[in-house]
């Protein structure tokens, strides 16, 4: 089960205050905690069911490969998208933009072609559509492993 949280909200129910440092870098920065929890039979199926068998390094490619999707790019609400699109494809790309279901309308060879050219500009004709408009068009966030700010480091040695 994949989690995440917006880490200044989740300090203020943990009793944080708004004034602390940590919570405005957090809150200013847009900081997201993103879990991971697997259960046993997972853990059993990665080998990662005894202590002796767990490392850093296999903890970080379990959670990488489960945050994956976090990582792709749709370009397909982009107003410009066809106009970048070879030619070609820009036919498949519209009809699968407006929700039509491509499986019946060419040859599997066909389909599968125009498909991978398309999977370069983040738009996935192989799986079904969801044309449901948002309101707001959502912010592309970049995820990156949190440091520790110098000020942070330096209050927990003085502690």
């Amino acid at each position: 089960m994949l989690k995440a949280y917006i880490k200044h909200l989740e300090m203020l129910a943990h009793g944080a205050l708004e004034n602390d440092e940590s919570f405005i870098h957090a809150r200013d920065l847009g900081i997201l905690r993103v879990e991971l929890e697997l259960k046993k039979r997972v853990l059993s199926e990665l080998g990662l069911n005894d202590w002796d068998n767990i490392t850093q390094e296999k903890l970080e490619q379990v959670f990488h490969e489960n945050t994956a999707l976090l990582h792709k790019i749709d370009n397909s609400n982009e107003a410009n998208i066809l106009d970048i699109i070879p030619k070609s494809s820009r036919v498949y790309a519209s009809c699968w933009l407006q929700g039509q279901d491509l499986q019946g309308l060419t040859s599997r060879a066909t389909l599968f072609r125009h498909a991978k050219v398309l999977r370069e500009f983040g738009i996935d004709i192989l799986s079904e559509r969801n044309v449901t408009q948002l309101k707001t068009k959502p912010r592309i966030l970049e995820l990156v492993p949190m440091v520790a700010p110098d000020w942070y480091i330096a209050r927990e040695k003085a502690a």
